[in-house]
């Protein structure tokens, strides 16, 4: 298993290379961080809060999750097109919205530029 894992793949809308640096799900070594992590809390608390401290538990997991798959959500949108798979696999509409909102916030995005380019070449051959 590689200390840093990486996921490269192509966007299924541009086609541009991407790199996924997070997981859909928790790893072993996660797992491993958030048992390190309670056992510290527990022994930073547990002489005030006794037993209660093991209802951080769940806390410290839940954190752990909510950190996690909202780092996993910004790396699968593409920085391209906007193209968030998470969404697609959703609501299609939604997907679609999004893409159109961020290519029309992001005017110089260089999909945008391609398609611009593509078209002047495409007008070009059949003006002749």
């Amino acid at each position: 298993m590689k200390m840093n894992s990486r996921t490269e793949c192509f966007c299924a809308l541009c086609r541009s290379p991407r790199v996924i640096r997070y997981s859909k799900n928790l790893r072993p070594k996660h797992y491993l961080q958030i048992l390190l992590l309670i056992v510290a809390f527990s022994l930073m608390t547990y002489s005030f809060l006794g037993v209660r401290v093991l209802f951080s538990i769940p806390v410290i997991w839940g954190f752990f999750e909510i950190i996690h798959k909202s780092l996993y959500r910004k790396d699968s949108k593409c920085q391209y097109c906007g193209f968030d798979p998470t969404w697609y696999k959703k609501d299609i509409k939604v997907a679609r919205t999004q893409v159109e909102q961020f290519l029309k916030q992001n005017p110089n995005s260089p999909i945008l530029q391609r398609a611009k380019k593509s078209k002047d070449i495409y007008d070009s051959i059949h003006r002749q």
